[in-house]
This record gives C-alpha cells, structure tokens and sequence, in this order.
C-alpha cells in the first residue's frame, strides 16, 4: 500500500535527531512505498537550509539520494531541482521551474533578469 508522506517524516529520517521519530520514518519510508511530490522536497530544502544551517551542496546530494528510498512525482524534475539547488543560489522553487523548462520544453517566461539569463 502506498503512503504519502509530508515534509516532517522526510526531516526525521534525514536528520535522525528524535529516537522514537526517527525510528518511525524509516520504518515508513524503509517499506518501499513511501511517495511524495516535489513541493514537499522543496519544503525539507528550505528547512534544512534555514532552520538547520545545513549546506546547499549537502542539502542536493541528500535530496537526490533520497530518490532511492521515496517515490516522488516527477522524479527526473526533482533530482535536476535538487542537483540545481546545490551548486547554485536559486531557491528551491526557482530550481523546479529551471528544471521543468530544461526537461520538458516548456516556454517559462520570468521577470527576474539574471534568471532569465543564466537559467531560462
């Protein structure tokens, strides 16, 4: 049976910092049939950035390994995004909509100048 889970399980089993927590994400996510989307992996990039200090470079390696153990919608999107996100200083959302533009061919139009430039 397949489990959607949110930002909180994904947190706990990358920062195993609650014993009881922790323990409960990865038995969720360790049955193979945890599925999530790529809002939420942008919501644990956020987090991670900016409650918990971590790296960018950490934060995109940690994300795209994560797409071994969760299913995620649009996969080869969110693993672009999260390579995307850290080697560079777009936000995670930014990251999405370059990696959406690159993969899919969708026409993007923005109103930020060094995005457009550089990424779009």
């Amino acid at each position: 049976m397949v489990t959607v889970i949110d930002e909180t399980v994904i947190m706990r089993y990358l920062l195993d910092d609650d014993r009881k927590l922790s323990k409960l994400a990865c038995e969720v996510i360790g049955t193979g049939e945890a599925l999530t989307y790529p809002e939420i992996f942008a919501r644990v990039a956020v987090s991670l950035r900016d409650v918990y200090g971590v790296p960018r470079s950490l934060i995109g390696a940690a994300l795209v390994d994560l797409l071994d153990d969760i299913t995620v919608a649009e996969e080869d999107v969110v693993r672009y995004a999260s390579r995307l996100f850290g080697t560079t200083t777009l936000d995670y959302v930014d990251c999405l909509l370059v990696a959406r533009n690159a993969l899919r061919g969708l026409h993007v139009v923005s109103l930020d100048k060094a995005m457009m430039r550089k990424y779009l």
